[in-house]
């Protein structure tokens, strides 16, 4: 007779404990999402008299699984996340499963779907400007200040104030375009040498 109110005790107590959370749905968010976006799977349960005690199990629908217990108040509703490696459209499914020593949660399985998305292509960076030219008495040859006959004399045009000399062989007639001196550069000439130019 104690036996059989020993049994009644433990069944009574087991039938509590599976009614007292019950898995009643389950939300994804968001429900659109890309690759590497964590995506939340949301499961709500109805709890009587605030006893809490159950396994639960979510498949993400790519292979993966998270078996969750739920055992205290903050853990209903039960939130899990998951991030997604490749495109597609999901099912999520939250299962009433065991978890160690704890009864699977009551209810039925509850599925809803996630479409994941390739992420967003980067957009290709700007092409780079182009170096600004240099100017021009800073790179020039002989042709560019000097008269036609006549040779830029090294080392070339000076880098520090653009002053520039050019030869030809002595006794060599100055042309009559003459060289344009840039800035405060003053225009030289000596025929007997053969030298023409700007200098400060």
């Amino acid at each position: 007779m104690k036996a059989i109110k020993l049994l009644a005790l433990v069944a009574a107590t087991v039938a509590v404990s599976v009614s007292a959370q019950t898995l009643t749905g389950i939300t994804v968010a968001p429900a659109q999402a890309k690759v590497g976006e964590p995506v939340k799977a949301t499961m709500n349960f109805d709890v009587k008299d605030n006893q809490i005690n159950c396994g639960m199990r979510i498949s993400w629908g790519d292979g993966t699984n998270t078996d969750d217990k739920i055992n205290q108040a903050q853990d209903v509703p039960k939130v899990s996340s998951h991030t997604y490696t490749k495109p597609g459209t999901y099912t999520v499914t939250a299962e009433p499963k065991r978890a160690g020593s704890s009864l699977k949660c009551s209810g039925k399985n509850m599925t809803a779907s996630v479409t994941v998305a390739a992420p967003v292509a980067a957009a290709p960076a700007p092409a780079a400007a182009p170096a600004p030219a240099a100017a021009p008495a800073a790179t020039a040859k002989a042709a560019d200040v000097c008269p036609a006959g006549w040779k830029l004399a090294q080392p070339g045009v000076s880098k520090k104030n653009k002053s520039f000399t050019c030869t030809a062989k002595a006794g060599t007639a100055v042309p009559a375009d003459k060289p344009a001196c840039p800035g405060d550069l003053t225009y030289f000439e000596n025929s007997k040498k053969g030298q023409l130019g700007c200098r400060p």
